[in-house]
């Protein structure tokens, strides 16, 4: 299973996604030694790319979600939190993981690195994932409704 939290910066995505990881041992979902996250602000230092522009983050996720897909055909879990502007590259996912979970994150209001937004990015729709508020919801309700839509997608 690949979990991917995405939206712009500073929305919350790797807060609640670090949740997540405590939250799926406790529920017994995954052990800690099987599930793997994978941070974009870390994996960006890992491959030395700080090319904001839309050809270095295309390169930069095809990167990540590679590593994810591999891993998760290693038995592993992983949950991604990545900007993730295009719908392209979030489709590349649904299509080649076993099981793809998307959950975005919006928010309004300034939280500081603006100067990482993605002015292009293509917002989904209801139909195509979990959309959370981090305006309106806490990181703990955010937490327990990304657990409840997993349980619903989980074949």
């Amino acid at each position: 299973m690949i979990i991917l939290y995405f939206g712009q910066p500073a929305s919350g995505k790797t807060t609640i996604a670090d949740e997540m990881v405590d939250y799926l041992n406790i529920m017994s979902i995954y052990s800690p030694e099987n599930l793997i996250r994978i941070d974009g602000d870390k994996w960006r230092d890992v491959t030395k790319n700080k090319d904001y522009s839309k050809e270095g983050r295309l390169r930069n996720l095809k990167g990540a979600f590679d590593m994810a897909l591999y891993l998760e055909k290693e038995r592993y879990g992983v949950i991604l939190s990545f900007v993730c502007p295009y719908k392209e590259l979030r489709n590349y996912l649904k299509d080649n993981a076993e099981e793809f979970i998307p959950i975005y994150l919006k928010y309004k209001g300034g939280r500081g690195r603006d100067d990482k937004f993605a002015p292009d990015f293509e917002v989904p729709t209801q139909n195509e994932c979990l959309i959370l508020d981090t305006n309106s919801s806490d990181i703990q309700s955010c937490v327990v409704k990304s657990y409840n839509y997993i349980k619903s997608r989980k074949h």
